[in-house]
């Protein structure tokens, strides 16, 4: 894949009606997308009222995407489309 050629990223989350669906530079990190896709689904980390600790989580794969520093083009191999999920994990507190 040449540098120049955008992924398109598709996140699903199964609360929402429709997916986060985008074209991304190959080089944008993990780290630089998540908060555009928990922004288009409305989504807020951290302390809820109640105490609890809530997350979110990009899987490709059944896989977390923990490392924030990684591109989608690492993620995405050699493919134009990239299609990931996004876990909601909450921890008590």
């Amino acid at each position: 894949m040449s540098h120049d050629e955008k992924i398109q990223v598709v996140v699903h989350y199964m609360a929402a009606e429709k997916p986060f669906k985008n074209d991304e530079e190959p080089s944008e990190t993990v780290g630089q997308f998540k908060p555009k896709v928990l922004e288009d689904f409305g989504l807020v980390e951290g302390q809820t009222p109640e105490g609890n600790n809530v997350v979110y989580i990009l899987y490709h794969d059944k896989t977390p995407l923990e490392n924030l520093g990684q591109t989608l083009e690492e993620i995405a191999g050699h493919h134009k489309t990239l299609q990931l999920k996004l876990s909601q994990q909450v921890t008590q507190g």
